[in-house]
């Protein structure tokens, strides 16, 4: 009866795996669909195409946020050149195009050569400074000037020389450091990106008078443009060292006076890599804007109420697939119980076998089995069907199902070869005797092969 009971475990064990390809296929229902995920960003994408930009407003910038934000990459890129395009164009004296939609704009950006804007925001700058549309201002008898927390390590070193002029001295009396608090006029209609620059204190032409100053935003800002006419503060300074300081006892104030008298004037210097267009474009970007403020706060609270909703969803789904769960365990404890169910599946074994050696003892052999092999053919084919429309065949489920599909065609041949194998046995005393010489000799091959691993190994 070996037979038997290999034929119960494969039973047993297609049964164990279609039970878990379809717990697998019902667990993975409540998760949100990936097609439900990108029409939510599919509706966020064409909310912000249908957005209107208006050139002449300086916070258009910040609406490549808003593309970033939404998962629009490309779009972001795309938008980012057609801005700094238009950027260039109205700090060239251009014409202020018509407004249009943002995906319009996005649509110029892929027309656009990045190097040759890279050439003409290199060109702009010094334009800019010759037209003194971005100026160094600095009151000499302007109201006093905090000191900013930058200088506060410096201790007694530092002494003030004038409104927002400072002077570090050592005990010698010797000049270690200047600092100037100035202010930066943007007298343009453009934000202009500046987070740091030189600082040249002299006449066009001729040498210069002080040394080279370094400015940079004060540490509390965050801010790296200039918005359009305003005047944004920097802190600048010269260390020990640098051409130009003025000698110990030497009043930096009186000596500024000097220079300003003779007709020199503060010249800013901006530094190379910040005519860079990358950099350009990406401070532009932080530029504040009300509008894209509020559309990325719909953009969340809508993607809060999908999450929300598929939250719910799944809650659900859990909740009705426990109800599904529970109804049959309460039908399983009603019903009968293991061992009776293992008496009756023997049962009918042994029945079909019985069965199947009456038709071979009465009628033919080939009759017998042309019977049994129909009668596992029949619940083979549906099993077969149903591995191939109960879903859940993808990747290693379809692995499973492949699997189940060959042992569900071999059934009916394994079955009937394994029944006709037993009759024989039974009412032949020649293929006993096969069996038997087949059997020893298998117990034969196994002993020496015991005894030559003991030996020789």
């Amino acid at each position: 009866m070996a037979w038997q009971q290999v034929l119960a475990q494969w039973l047993g064990w297609a049964v164990l795996a279609m039970c878990l390809a379809a717990s697998a296929g019902a667990g993975a229902q409540p998760k949100t669909s990936p097609a439900v995920a990108q029409a939510d960003k599919t509706q966020e994408r064409q909310r912000l195409l249908a957005q209107q930009l208006v050139f002449t407003d300086p916070a258009r910038f910040a609406w490549v946020r808003a593309a970033e934000a939404v998962g629009q990459g490309a779009d972001a890129i795309h938008l980012r050149l057609a801005l700094v395009d238009d950027w260039l164009r109205a700090l060239e004296g251009g014409p202020a195009p018509a407004g249009s939609s943002i995906e319009a704009a996005i649509a110029h950006g892929r027309e656009l050569d990045p190097s040759f804007l890279e050439r003409r925001a290199r060109a702009v700058w010094p334009a800019i400074l010759q037209a003194q549309q971005l100026r160094a201002e600095w009151d000499r008898d302007g109201p006093e000037v905090p000191r900013p927390p930058e200088l506060d390590a410096l201790g007694a070193e530092l002494m003030q020389e004038g409104p927002g002029l400072w002077v570090r001295r050592a005990q010698d009396g010797r000049t270690r450091g200047l600092y100037l608090w100035l202010g930066v006029r943007n007298a343009l209609a453009e934000p202009l990106p500046l987070p740091e620059f030189a600082l040249q204190l002299g006449r066009p032409g001729l040498q210069p008078a002080a040394p080279l100053m370094q400015c940079a935003l004060p540490r509390y800002s965050t801010r790296q443009w200039v918005p359009p006419q305003s005047t944004q503060h920097y802190l600048c300074s010269a260390v020990e060292g640098g051409f130009g300081l003025p000698p110990a006892g030497v009043s930096w104030l009186a000596l500024m006076g000097h220079w300003f008298s003779q007709g020199a004037a503060l010249q800013t210097v901006i530094p190379q890599q910040d005519q860079a267009l990358s950099r350009t474009a990406r401070i532009l970007v932080q530029v504040d804007n009300p509008a894209v403020d509020n559309f990325l706060r719909g953009a969340r609270e809508s993607t809060e109420r999908q999450q929300q909703l598929h939250k719910e969803q799944a809650q659900a789904a859990a909740a009705a697939k426990k109800a599904r769960e529970a109804t049959p365990a309460r039908r399983s404890g009603e019903s009968l119980p293991l061992w009776l169910k293992r008496l009756m599946f023997l049962g009918g074994v042994v029945g079909a076998l019985v069965l199947y050696g009456l038709l071979a003892h009465h009628f033919s052999v080939a009759v017998a089995s042309g019977v049994l092999w129909w009668g596992l053919a029949i619940p083979s084919a549906i099993l077969l069907h149903s591995i191939w429309t109960m879903g859940g065949t993808d990747g290693w489920g379809k692995l499973v199902a492949i699997v189940l599909s060959g042992a569900a065609i071999a059934a009916p041949f394994v079955g009937t070869l394994a029944a006709y194998t037993v009759y024989k046995l039974v009412v032949s005393e020649r293929a006993r005797r096969k069996a038997i010489l087949f059997l020893v000799g298998v117990i034969v091959v196994i002993v020496v092969h015991a005894l030559e691993r003991w030996l020789f190994w």
